[in-house]
């Protein structure tokens, strides 16, 4: 099928349901708006029975003025009687529609039945801006009580975001917002599925990868060589190793960060350099080794990010308890409890048209 073939079939086959992928720019609106002008020119729909959400508020204004402008461009190029009474008739009516976010819609079905949806019936929408205000209000509460015992998950989190280079925000709001993150994905309450990962050992294992390569690199010397420039994080890591493990025992957590840390340095400079480093090793012996270094260092990131991100997950269950039970006091919902709200509503409640029955569903 062409591209004016699609387009058309949009606008003009109105008994079919359809599902339209496309980029940014493409013109979906466009293609909606003809869609929405043919259901109402035909009668097929009247302005209050069209229902046309988007994600942001910008986007559904938008949305609602190029429908408005179509609709007086129709009714005034058309010659059909019938038809400028119905497009006359959606002007007339166009406040009835319901054009907006997808969670302006899921408030107002809310609203209708806020008895069935288990919902105090004067609710307070809470805004992208206040929603993480008050997170905050159970997070940082939650955290102190957490810094004296942490649980392994929060302490490996805690020693990333403490290495972090370059980062202006504090490590407690960096948690703050993966806590935040990991609370939007609320609707999947399962926990998550943590693969076999023995980190110890992997680590281990890439410590003796860090240590062959850093001795390699000193015994080279000839330092102001570009790839002995590149190599500076790992010699650095590798005195720290040595320096550290002298006064006490391996501290895995650390370790888990600085090598994350280690893949972002050698990920950003990979410079080759050029000629001969020295006799002890060939350039292009280093540059496997460095290579092979990276490769490791990726999976084992791969890796312990999956494994760390499943305990966070649990973790961090309980602040998000807190979190639901201050909004439960002051009658409040964020963007996400619009949509879980209404999923339910409309899923306990089996067909929304019987919705008007007395429902048996517990609060």
């Amino acid at each position: 099928m062409s591209d004016e073939e699609a387009r058309r079939r949009i606008e003009q086959s109105l008994d079919e349901s359809l599902i339209v992928e496309a980029a940014a720019g493409t013109g979906k609106t466009t293609a909606l708006i003809g869609r929405l002008l043919n259901l109402i020119r035909t009668g097929r729909v009247t302005v209050d029975r069209i229902v046309a959400v988007t994600f942001t508020r910008k986007a559904a204004g938008e949305l609602k003025l190029r429908l408005r402008a179509g609709l007086d461009q129709a009714r005034a190029e058309s010659q059909n009687p019938e038809e400028i009474v119905r497009l006359e008739k959606a002007v007339a009516s166009l406040e009835e529609s319901h054009v907006g976010t997808i969670h302006s819609f899921c408030a107002e079905l809310l609203r209708e039945r806020p008895i069935e949806a288990c919902i105090d019936p004067a609710f307070k929408e809470l805004s992208e801006h206040e929603a993480p205000r008050l997170f905050q209000r159970a997070f940082r509460p939650w955290m102190e009580e957490k810094l004296s015992a942490m649980p392994p998950g929060l302490e490996r989190a805690l020693s990333r975001s403490m290495l972090s280079a370059g980062e202006r925000q504090s490590p407690t709001v960096r948690l703050q917002e993966a806590a935040w993150k990991l609370l939007e994905w609320r609707d999947y309450p399962v926990p998550w599925r943590r693969e076999s990962f023995d980190r110890d050992r992997e680590v281990d294992s890439l410590v003796e990868l860090v240590e062959d390569l850093a001795l390699t690199s000193i015994e080279c010397g000839n330092f102001n060589h570009l790839l002995q420039q590149t190599l500076r994080p790992v010699r650095e890591l590798y005195l720290w190793i040595n320096r550290a493990e002298k006064e006490r025992d391996r501290d895995y957590d650390r370790l888990e960060a600085s090598l994350v840390d280690l893949l972002g340095k050698l990920k950003n400079d990979k410079r080759k350099g050029s000629g001969q480093v020295c006799e002890r090793a060939s350039r292009q012996e280093l540059l496997d080794m460095r290579e092979n270094l990276i490769e490791g260092l990726e999976d084992f990131r791969e890796r312990a990010d999956a494994d760390l991100a499943a305990l966070l997950q649990s973790e961090f269950r309980e602040v998000g308890k807190r979190y639901e039970a201050l909004k439960w006091q002051a009658g409040h919902l964020d963007f996400v409890d619009l949509l879980i709200k209404t999923r339910d509503l409309i899923r306990d409640n089996g067909r929304f048209a019987n919705i008007f029955k007395t429902s048996s569903r517990t609060c």
